[in-house]
């Protein structure tokens, strides 16, 4: 995976940005004007020399919706009645994008920075942050695409739908304290990278994304809800598609260990921040 390297420009506004600020309000704006400067750069970054830009955005889901449906619907039957499967799919799809897209952007944040580190002193939680609220563009992309089909097939949405940007704001945390840890741990050991690919991997399959958490097994539907991933996903669309939560108290262990993964998280990154310097 290429490391994500910023123009001097950037580089020049971070270092005029990073000076010595007594008031806690002060630096927390420092920190929020930090995030938006590194997360816009990464968006450009990301797509500056490619020839589709921003529509991968909304190509990648597409194509992944399109495979998954034709070898889960027509070779094995799979069904999501009443919602067809397309629409199914995409909205689990939709929201473990931004999981995974998050998860791999924060593991290189740090390491694939190590020429700005070196320059200039800044917050480093900045870098693993920044990076994954960039990837809130692919998911608005995705979003797009989602309402799309959702209006091609004319499937009914419920009004408490509203109550999404709550259980995506779980997601978000959770996401966030484990790309902490990544992030963190890649600088000492660079095959993290690898490792979280083969992780995320096993993860999908054991996240109800392409499937009904009806079809599983009784007995082992709570080893996947008790899964964050699988709690949220499961709850975006009782929101959207149902109407109410049917498994509400999942997803409130899902916000217990949102907040403890964070925690954990963030403790882990400042104690391992210190040997950046060296290590790198």
């Amino acid at each position: 995976m290429s490391t994500l390297a910023y123009p001097p420009d950037v580089e020049s506004q971070i270092a005029e940005k990073a000076v010595m600020v007594t008031s806690r309000a002060a630096r927390w704006r420092l920190r929020l004007e930090l995030m938006r400067n590194l997360a816009v750069r990464d968006v450009e970054t990301r797509y500056k020399h490619s020839l589709l830009g921003l529509y991968w955005a909304i190509i990648n889901p597409l194509v992944t919706a399109g495979i998954f449906s034709f070898v889960f619907q027509v070779i094995f039957h799979a069904s999501s009645k009443p919602i067809p499967y397309v629409v199914f799919l995409l909205s689990g799809l939709t929201f473990w994008n931004f999981f995974t897209n998050g998860m791999m952007s924060a593991t290189v944040s740090v390491s694939g920075n190590a020429a700005l580190l070196a320059k200039i002193y800044f917050p480093r939680v900045v870098l693993p942050t920044a990076a994954i609220l960039a990837r809130l563009i692919d998911f608005a992309f995705s979003a797009l695409i989602l309402l799309v089909f959702i209006v091609l097939y004319r499937v009914p949405v419920h009004w408490t739908l509203v109550f999404l940007p709550l259980v995506l704001l779980v997601q978000i945390g959770f996401t966030l304290g484990v790309g902490f840890i990544v992030a963190a741990l890649n600088v000492l050991y660079r095959d993290v990278t690898q490792l979280v690919g083969l992780l995320l991997m096993a993860w999908f399959y054991f996240s109800p994304i392409m499937y009904r958490i009806t079809v599983v097994p009784a007995r082992i539907r709570p080893f996947l809800l008790l899964n964050p991933m699988g709690a949220t996903v499961e709850a975006e669309r009782n929101l959207l598609f149902t109407g109410h939560l049917l498994h509400p108290h999942y997803l409130d262990a899902a916000v217990v260990s949102t907040v403890a993964v964070l925690a954990v998280g963030y403790w882990i990154f400042r104690r391992v921040e210190p040997l950046f310097a060296e290590v790198m």
